[in-house]
């Protein structure tokens, strides 16, 4: 191999006949691998169609060429050198020897070389047959389809919704983390298992099966399909289930979503409209009704703006207290407090309040805050809040009803010097009564002394 003829000596003619009936000819040029046929000093004897079309070379510049100097040097490649003169001689035969080579007109490419030596026969001196199996498309392609499995492993990993990967046998291939965390099941219990077998048979729902086995096959799809199951290990569930048929790689893709803390959401919230619709009715209601008392018990159209501004005002430090409040009660001393200091009362000084925590429920309060800003009113204009010296002591006790209500006793006892009547029963005193023994169930009580008034009432809750 090592007289080999430079690029500018005259080209030899062929040194054989490949073959009186042109079989060997025939079999060289329909090959669809580009093959060479070299002699010892590794000049080209022939080369076929296949070898041309695809390095972008014609014949004058390739036959009776020295290999490494074929299109402008482009195959002068080291790698190749190598298999040609000094591994080949030593094996006679190579096979699937990579080779990686760019090009200047056709760019990389990845071949796949095998080579072997055909001792010399009759007049047929010593050859070389060079097979070259273009395997970049295929590389390319496999190395994309990495790629591509990588890119599904990695987005599924990377999806916070619970994922499965099916076969066409319903059996499972892949599951990701979030389904594992969330249904308490591991890899070795999941991957290879029939999805209704999973967790105890736990998957084994009905409407899964009609979506796996019915909807999926004839659609090819399924969308947000709701479906509540109990589990044995976390409860009752709601889920969202989306599922795929991937036709060209035989699996099926199970998204599931649990919306459970979404519905239960929901639900409350439709139950606090609900409320809140209810609370403003009533609200409004009772504006109403302070409207039209309010304006029958003034003398005045100033005296009845002076009471609504007032009675309004109590309205609306009691819905303040309902909305603070955690599921809608509210402290029996929190609404007695808060009304009493709105009016200059000062605790441990002109009123003291005395009694266990109650936890009026929200239909009561607005009844019982409006009674005790009656109260307080009648201190200001007629009582114990009208003198310096005066105060009001609230007490209040609880007791065990029937069937399991609470009784509660309250007392309202203001001592002061002097008491001023108002001269006639007014909406004051219809709103405690209809507080005590309408809305709350109870009877109520005021009687006049000589150091002041004393309200008692009795209701139940």
């Amino acid at each position: 191999m090592g007289n080999q003829k430079s690029s500018g000596e005259s080209r030899p003619p062929r040194l054989y006949n490949l073959g009186s009936t042109g079989l060997a000819e025939a079999i060289l040029q329909t090959m669809d691998q580009p093959l060479l046929v070299l002699r010892d000093d590794l000049t080209v004897e022939e080369a076929n169609s296949a070898f041309y079309t695809l390095f972008k070379v014609d014949t004058e510049e390739t036959r009776g060429r020295l290999l490494y100097e074929i299109g402008n040097g482009q195959w002068n490649i080291p790698e190749l050198r190598r298999l040609l003169e000094e591994v080949l001689p030593q094996q006679s035969v190579v096979e699937h020897y990579r080779l990686e080579h760019k090009f200047p007109e056709i760019g990389k490419r990845i071949m796949i070389l095998n080579a072997r030596r055909l001792p010399p026969e009759g007049d047929r001196p010593e050859l070389i047959l060079l097979v070259i199996s273009d395997r970049t498309e295929t590389e390319q392609a496999r190395f994309e389809l990495e790629g591509y499995v990588e890119f599904g492993e990695k987005l599924i990993d990377s999806t916070r919704e619970a994922l499965l990967v099916l076969d066409w046998d319903l059996k499972v291939v892949r599951a990701n983390r979030p389904f594992y965390d969330a249904f308490q099941v591991s890899p070795d219990d999941t991957k290879g298992r029939l999805i209704y077998e999973l967790g105890n048979r736990q998957w084994d729902i009905p409407r899964l099966r009609e979506l796996l086995e019915n909807v999926l096959p004839n659609n090819n799809a399924f969308d947000d399909v709701e479906v509540e199951h109990d589990f044995e290990h976390v409860g009752r569930r709601v889920m969202l289930l989306n599922g795929r048929r991937l036709d060209h790689l035989d699996l099926i893709l199970l998204a599931i979503r649990d919306v459970t803390e979404q519905r239960r959401m929901e639900r409350e919230r439709e139950t606090q409209v609900g409320e809140l619709h209810h609370r403003i009715k009533n609200v409004l209601t009772t504006v109403d009704a302070l409207v039209r008392r309010t304006l029958r018990d003034s003398g005045s159209l100033e005296e009845f703006g002076r009471a609504f501004e007032s009675r309004l005002g109590a309205m609306a430090r009691t819905q303040d207290l309902l909305v603070r409040a955690p599921r809608g009660s509210v402290d029996m001393s929190e609404i007695l407090r808060l009304e009493l200091q709105a009016h200059g009362g000062r605790e441990g000084g002109n009123f003291n309040l005395d009694g266990p925590a109650i936890a009026l429920p929200q239909d009561a309060v607005q009844a019982f805050a409006m009674a005790v800003h009656e109260l307080t009113t009648n201190a200001v204009k007629h009582g114990a809040f009208a003198s310096p010296e005066g105060r009001v002591d609230i007490q209040w006790t609880v007791q065990a009803g029937e069937g399991g209500a609470t009784r509660v006793m309250f007392r309202w006892r203001e001592r002061c010097p002097i008491i001023t009547s108002a001269g006639r029963t007014g909406y004051g005193s219809r709103v405690l009564e209809a507080a005590f023994r309408h809305t709350l169930k109870g009877s109520s009580r005021l009687t006049l002394h000589p150091d002041g008034a004393e309200f008692s009432a009795e209701f139940q809750l």
